[in-house]
């Protein structure tokens, strides 16, 4: 199972990084804890994606329309979300404390 996590964060990090939006890297990165509970949402909303995949649902506008809810919900932007995954890259333990409590976040809501 947490194999499993681990390649679906990695795959949503490879979204994220990849998508092409008008993007703004002015912006500081998120704190540890902000990025965790938009990290926790984000994976969430992927792995919802890869289900309705599953049953036959493949729209791009709904996994759009997600993004920008969470990022909404969180209130930052895009280029806030660019900006962080950039910084937290170039800080891999940091990025690692935080991948391991949205994993413990995933594995509590789970039970």
């Amino acid at each position: 199972m947490r194999n499993l996590l681990v390649v679906v964060l990695i795959s949503c990090l490879f979204i994220l990084c990849n998508k092409k939006q008008n993007t703004d890297t002015n912006f500081k990165y998120l704190d540890e804890n902000k990025m965790e509970t938009v990290l926790t949402d984000i994976v969430l909303a992927e792995g919802n994606d890869k289900v309705l995949k599953k049953y036959g649902y493949n729209s791009e506008v709904f996994l759009d329309s997600t993004y920008n809810f969470i990022y909404a919900k969180h209130k930052i932007r895009i280029g806030e979300m660019d900006s962080s995954l950039k910084y937290y890259s170039d800080h891999p333990a940091e990025f690692t404390k935080i991948m391991e409590k949205v994993i413990e976040n995933l594995n509590h809501l789970e039970n």
